[in-house]
């Protein structure tokens, strides 16, 4: 059954913000590797924010797919 765009636009986005979720958690390995605090912070700060932005995305997601579903995503009732 083909799906509405705002799902699969929600669920690109998902995608692409776990991808730069991975690439931020390998910069931190690597500024372990390396030693630098400031990098270790820098990277640690890219993390936390890649891991709110993936939260959100997915948040976003399940929205979409309960709007498409035809339930209310707050009150988790029938629209």
């Amino acid at each position: 059954m083909p799906r509405n765009p705002e799902v699969t636009d929600a669920y690109l986005r998902f995608q692409a913000a776990r991808r730069v979720h991975e690439a931020c958690l390998c910069r931190l390995e690597a500024s372990f590797i390396v030693g630098s605090p400031e990098q270790v912070e820098l990277s640690i700060s890219a993390l936390m924010d890649s891991s709110q932005a993936l939260a959100d995305r997915l948040r976003d997601q399940v929205f979409a797919q309960l709007i498409d579903d035809g339930i209310d995503p707050i009150t988790r009732r029938p629209l």
